[in-house]
């Protein structure tokens, strides 16, 4: 998202520079893009690191701070606050704030506005956040740039060449629905004898993933795997069972691949998958739901198809990286005047 709003506002004529983790992947992904300061660290508050976020921003003559990640709100935001600067705060979690005194501190009086990444994200900031003006909450949608997906040639997988591959990619956690698709994957196994499980990610409960799935049969871990748009070429069924999102990113590149995805109905998956038209939607943590989604969709392939065609036209309309740069430059141009 970064490098993506970088490249974008730069397009658009303005300056960008950003303050970062120092030896991190962010670091070297800006190189050639934009000015990387690698000075964010420390605990929150630092005030040697807030002095030298002050000193950079003052440097670069930065008119406004875009806060990404939530390390931002606490090093960042201050800097830029000592020098009258307004800050922008984005939320990229569907997670509720606190609400203690810290939290109104931190996102309730420094921030001049917040940007989140879906209607459910809006929700439950301002459920959990009652006294931040609902009018300075604005909705962007993440933006796609679709070519990436649409042209990348599948990746070979190791399973059989008539297997049908449902695949989950993404954080092996379990507020992903990894339970739930372990729980569900016997059924599915049992009814379609050619189907085949594919998990393409790492992540803290890997062990309790592999435990619920024990000696399941057709199920192959890839490992973390860097060549996603290849990986989701190569499935024919996406899964999408989580509990909850932010903005569901891993939905709307499966759309964008083409392939047909099954999510939970839960936060903005929503948003992204319109049931029986773009995709299909379960409840979340409902297993047995998700096992009979599964095998209708693999019992269904004209409808899945239909699904995975409208799921891509909807993602080139309503989700492009141009829309999303755009709104970000408004919303920022609002509060000040940008050059």
């Amino acid at each position: 998202m970064t490098e993506i709003l970088a490249r974008g506002f730069q397009s658009r004529g303005h300056d960008v520079v950003v303050l970062g983790y120092p030896g991190g992947m962010l670091e070297e992904r800006m190189r050639g893009v934009a000015p990387f300061e690698p000075i964010l660290k420390g605990m929150d508050m630092h005030p040697v690191t807030i002095l030298k976020a002050r000193a950079m921003i003052r440097k670069h003559g930065s008119q406004i701070a875009l806060a990404l990640m939530k390390k931002d709100v606490r090093l960042t935001v201050p800097a830029a606050r000592t020098l009258g600067i307004p800050s922008v705060v984005r939320h990229a979690n569907d997670r509720a704030l606190r609400g203690g005194p810290y939290d109104r501190f931190f996102f309730g009086v420094l921030p001049a506005h917040h940007i989140v990444n879906s209607q459910a994200t809006r929700q439950t900031l301002m459920t959990s956040a009652p006294w931040i003006d609902e009018r300075k909450i604005t909705v962007i949608y993440n933006g796609i740039d679709p070519v990436p997906f649409e042209s990348a040639e599948p990746a070979a997988i190791d399973v059989p060449r008539d297997a049908l591959k449902f695949g989950f990619v993404g954080r092996l956690e379990i507020r992903k629905g990894l339970i739930d698709l372990a729980k569900a994957w016997s059924a599915v196994a049992e009814a379609v004898p050619n189907a085949w499980l594919v998990i393409a990610g790492k992540g803290a409960d890997e062990a309790r993933a592999r435990e619920a799935l024990g000696d399941a049969p057709r199920v192959k871990w890839l490992g973390y795997r860097a060549d996603i748009p290849s990986i989701l070429r190569s499935l024919d069924f996406l899964v999408v069972p989580s509990h909850w999102e932010g903005f569901g990113l891993i939905a709307a590149e499966g759309c964008a691949a083409g392939v047909p995805v099954i999510a939970a109905r839960a936060s903005s998956l929503v948003e992204i998958i319109e049931d029986g038209v773009t995709g299909r939607l379960v409840p979340p943590h409902q297993s047995d739901l998700l096992a009979k989604a599964m095998i209708e969709a693999a019992r269904d392939p004209g409808g899945s198809r239909r699904m995975a065609d409208a799921a891509r036209r909807r993602i080139r309309d309503d989700f492009s990286v141009e829309t999303m740069v755009a709104s970000y430059e408004q919303t920022l141009g609002s509060l000040v005047e940008l050059k």
